[in-house]
């Protein structure tokens, strides 16, 4: 048997194979150059057989790509997208490094964005902003890297957020505002005080 044809399907990284001109299988473009896939080439049953299970991987790493497109994501999110599309362990293990080789998963330049997109949106506790990032499976370690290369005040944050809540009705009570505060994970202390200094000012 021997490839008679390797033809690009559309914009995505999608390759269609003949072998003796007829088609058999999708192929990445990544797969093509690691297998060293050329026209002419001779091939066995037993590498057809290989390359039908790396292509059932392809498709998936294709899905992962569109996935991708759409934001930045932390491998906690990647791996819980790749379990949705019923990917085997194996599968899981070898997207991942593919997609970290060619620099689509680099879990402290998520962190990084993030919190910049975050407090962007809201002003936020640092408690409240870890605690978003552990729940994209973030490691513990570059939550804090990241919190602390931000320089990220919670004095700074917390008024920012209290002159934001004062502007709504239900917030002009004291004692809802600092409920509201507490649970967005800012000191209790800290936020008597601020809300003090404000009344007071």
């Amino acid at each position: 048997m021997r490839v008679t044809k390797i033809t690009k399907i559309g914009r995505e990284d999608k390759f269609a194979i003949f072998i003796d001109d007829v088609l058999k299988l999708f192929l990445s473009g990544q797969s093509i150059l690691k297998y060293e896939l050329s026209i002419g080439q001779e091939i066995t049953e037993k590498e057809i057989n290989n390359l039908n299970k790396l292509a059932a991987e392809d498709q998936i790493f294709l899905k992962a790509l569109r996935y991708l497109s759409a934001r930045i994501r932390s491998e906690g999110e990647i791996r819980q997208f790749l379990k949705r599309k019923g990917a085997t362990l194996d599968q899981q293990k070898s997207i991942i490094t593919r997609l970290k080789k060619i620099d689509l998963i680099n879990d402290e330049r998520f962190s990084e964005a993030f919190i910049h997109d975050h407090l962007l949106a809201t002003p936020s506790s640092k408690r409240k902003i870890a605690y978003e990032l552990k729940k994209k499976q973030i490691a513990k370690e570059i939550i804090d890297s990241s919190l602390n290369n931000e320089q990220i005040s919670d004095e700074d944050s917390l008024k920012e957020l209290i002159a934001i809540k004062r502007k709504q009705l239900k917030y002009q009570d004291d004692l809802k505002l600092m409920q509201y505060l507490v649970r967005n994970g800012f000191n209790y202390g800290d936020v008597k005080k601020a809300l003090e200094y404000q009344n007071w000012d």
